[in-house]
């Protein structure tokens, strides 16, 4: 199916008065046109720039974290660590004097260990 090449190259461009013009088509032809759009973009890198997103309006989002928040997530975190690391040096105190215990039983034995 052949489409009006300045109409996909709006919508490429995310013109709001060509997205407005299909509106009423039918789905499976907003689909064809779709996929040509998306084709279109692909070949030619374009970027839509009127579609209502914002960067800014993203990065805000994220500036405005409340830091009380964070800090509690934060404390969490290192005390996970912190358990985390206490269980390890556990394990590898356990593993020492069992090794320990094992060489003392073997050398009261007369074996080497």
């Amino acid at each position: 199916m052949e489409f009006n090449h300045e109409l996909i190259t709006a919508l490429a461009h995310g013109d709001k008065n060509a997205y407005e013009a299909i509106q009423d088509l039918p789905s499976v032809t907003r689909v064809s046109i779709g996929l040509e759009v998306d084709k279109l973009r692909q070949e030619k890198g374009i970027v839509p720039m009127n579609t209502g997103f914002s960067v800014y309006g993203e990065a805000k989002k994220s500036l405005y974290a409340d830091p009380e928040e964070v800090g509690k997530i934060l404390a969490a975190n290192i005390k996970a660590q912190r358990e985390r690391e206490e269980a390890q040096e556990k394990a590898k105190q356990d593993h020492l004097r069992k090794v320990v215990e094992y060489r003392v039983q073997r050398s009261r034995a007369g074996l080497s260990y």
